[in-house]
């Protein structure tokens, strides 16, 4: 199975983002995201952001509808 992870991005590193062939996600609740990309990948696009003065992390991949603002679930 291969790990998928999305990539936190500041705003202004969209364009940089999708000159690399990267789709882009825009979210008010979890800012600008590469969603669901292979680590390995990831890796390669935070290189070249930096290369270009962009500072971008991988962070761990949440399903949609299970983000910061998901509804809790109780344990039973």
């Amino acid at each position: 199975m291969n790990d998928l992870v999305d990539v936190a991005l500041p705003a202004n590193a969209q364009t940089a983002a999708e000159a690399l062939g990267l789709k882009v996600s825009r979210s008010v609740v979890s800012g600008l995201r590469i969603r669901q990309i292979e680590r390995e990948d990831a890796l390669i696009a935070i290189e070249f952001l930096r290369d270009w003065g962009f500072v971008a992390r991988i962070v761990e991949s949440t399903p949609h509808g299970e983000g910061p603002m998901a509804p809790l679930k109780r344990a039973a």
